[in-house]
This record gives C-alpha cells, structure tokens and sequence, in this order.
C-alpha cells in the first residue's frame, strides 16, 4: 500500500501500525496519535518509534520496511514539519507542531538536570550534532559525550531523540507544560503552529 500524502486524513481504523504502537504507548496518546490527520500513519509511527529510542535499523525492522524507504519517510515528515532530518530535532518539532499529539506526561518529578546537560539537551531539539557543539564551545567531543550519557540517564533515555520525548513527557522544555523550576532550564515558550 503506497503511503498517503502528509495531509491525508486516516481513519483510527486504517493505521496500518496500530498492532506496533497500541502495546508501546498509553491508550490515550495512542488514540491520539491514530486519529491525527496531520501526517499519515507511516510518518507518525516512524517519528513515534524514534521517539521511543528506537534506531532507524529497529524502526525499519519493526515497521517492515527497509531503510531507504524509512530515510524517504523522514524526509517527507522533515519537509512537512520544516526542518532537518536530524532525529532528535525532527521529535521535537513534530511535538511542538499542533496538530502532532504529545507524549503522556510521567507522573514523577522530573530530573534535576545541570546547565551544561541542558546545553546537550537544547542542542538536541536544535538538531545540533555533539560534534558541532563541540567546535562551537571548544569543549572536547569526550566531555560532551559523558553530559550526554548522564542526561540519558537521567531522563531513562535509550538515544538523544529519545531523550527529546522524555524532556517533553517531564514538561522540561518551553511549550511542554509547567515550566521547570530548574534556574538552569531554558525560557518558557510556545508550542508552534
């Protein structure tokens, strides 16, 4: 079945990936997600199963797909929500757009992260690679490679994009909820149209 355009409304019934997802997320994001008409379900699983921690090897796998059709179905999704196919940065974007539905929230405080962990953090929804970010700041790619394994850990992430999901599900990032009370967090802002 060829996937329907980004702007092609889908029945709840017609998500060919809801066998993936109903045993993945809470039954109110998941009813959420397969009722968006913003992207079709090929994109929202694809950035779904990202979010999740999943590889692009674990998601092609998952969906049956393979990866160059997966790296096409980023593409379309980059181009819908306006930016890069940086994983990281297309889950956020794809949380801060409307019409996308949010993760469900953890119920438990959210981590207490330090400032140069929300740099990583913040260079993650930016879709800033670690590599950039170390020649922007002229701090060493093994430094920022330990911050960015303790922010996973503090966050329970598997992958930076998965860590993107998690900040939001913490309501750590603008436009997410509450704002954090962290003194080290970012500005509060608004969700994108």
């Amino acid at each position: 079945m060829p996937p329907a355009s980004p702007s092609t409304p889908t029945a709840p019934a017609a998500s060919p990936y809801g066998f993936v997802l109903a045993p993945l997320l809470p039954a109110p994001e998941y009813q959420a997600l397969v009722a968006s008409d913003f992207l079709n379900p090929h994109l929202l699983t694809a950035i779904t199963l990202i979010a999740l921690g999943r590889t692009r090897k674990q998601t092609a796998e998952t969906m049956g797909i393979k990866e160059t059709m997966l790296t096409s179905y980023f593409a379309t999704a980059a181009n819908a929500l306006g930016c890069a196919q940086r994983m990281p940065l297309l889950v956020h974007r794809a949380y801060s757009h409307r019409a996308f539905p949010t993760p469900a929230r953890v119920n438990a405080p959210a981590p207490v992260l330090v400032p140069n962990e929300w740099m990583v953090l913040l260079a993650h929804t930016g879709g800033i690679t670690l590599q950039h970010l170390s020649n922007a700041r002229m701090l060493s790619l093994d430094s920022l490679t330990r911050i960015n394994r303790a922010l996973l850990a503090k966050l329970k992430a598997e992958t930076p994009a998965h860590s993107v999901r998690r900040a939001w599900q913490y309501a750590l990032l603008p436009g997410t909820g509450t704002p954090s009370t962290s003194t080290a967090g970012p500005d509060a802002g608004g969700r994108a149209s």
